[in-house]
């Protein structure tokens, strides 16, 4: 009996010095699933998605069979640690995705579990609205790591000042030349900017031909290019602004 004792608090012990975490995952598409965790079912009816609570250690083995037959069930493994260290009462968000024709889960957030008056007082929608957004904001950031923009498309509105200026500050801030051009890219592409805001854009780069580089970037983007030999005229050699006229000149004629 002491013996029983004695392991039952060893077995106590032991699971309060382990990592106590949720997990939810999620199907982009929407497909509804059955989630295993660690070989132990965690839903009863398919759903999009499943959230398993209480779960210990950093790693847990993930098993989704779909209500779909046509869809091959899917097994991976899931790392729920945040900055590559151990946590405890964290949640932890996956999504399912096919990325190049082959499956994979993304890792989308981690934050605090949410008391049980909080997730109350959410509706379903509001938590999934949550959730993708977290997703999107993701996707974002691996295109513009990637270099990725999006389709130039007909500048309406451009940004305000004030907003410009916070960005512009950022940029300066980067003190690495290339990702600042990146930054620029990105901004560029997600913004509607006019000729005078391009020209306050490109006196936050140091190089030459990283000006060259925004400026000529920027031409599909801004309102009116038309504008454009505007922001040549800033520049400070002939031969910059001879290139540029020749690269506006081009664009003219398609």
């Amino acid at each position: 009996m002491l013996k029983q004792y004695f392991a039952l608090l060893l077995t106590i012990l032991l699971s309060s010095a382990v990592a106590q975490n949720n997990l939810i995952v999620l199907t982009e598409k929407g497909s509804l699933f059955k989630l295993f965790v660690n070989d132990a079912q965690i839903n009863d009816s398919a759903q999009s998605e499943v959230a398993a609570a209480n779960l210990f250690g950093d790693t847990c083995a993930v098993r989704m069979i779909f209500a779909d037959k046509n869809i091959a069930a899917f097994d991976t493994k899931v790392l729920m640690l945040e900055n590559g260290k151990s946590v405890s009462k964290k949640e932890f968000t996956y999504s399912l995705a096919e990325e190049k024709g082959k499956r994979k889960l993304n890792f989308i957030s981690v934050n605090f579990i949410q008391s049980d008056t909080t997730i109350k007082a959410q509706s379903p929608e509001t938590k999934m609205k949550k959730i993708f957004t977290d997703l999107e904001k993701q996707k974002q950031e691996q295109n513009r790591l990637k270099e990725i923009y999006p389709a130039p498309a007909n500048c309406t509105q451009i940004i305000s000042d004030s907003l410009l200026k916070v960005n512009l500050k950022l940029m300066r801030d980067n003190h690495t030349e290339i990702n600042r051009v990146k930054d620029g890219k990105w901004f560029v592409s997600n913004h509607c900017i006019n000729a005078k805001q391009l020209i306050l854009l490109l006196a936050v780069f140091d190089r030459r031909d990283s000006k060259i580089k925004i400026a000529e970037f920027s031409y599909d983007y801004m309102e009116g290019p038309g504008n454009f030999l505007e922001v040549v005229e800033v520049f400070k050699f002939e031969s910059d602004k001879e290139d540029l006229k020749k690269f506006y000149a081009k664009r003219i004629e398609k």
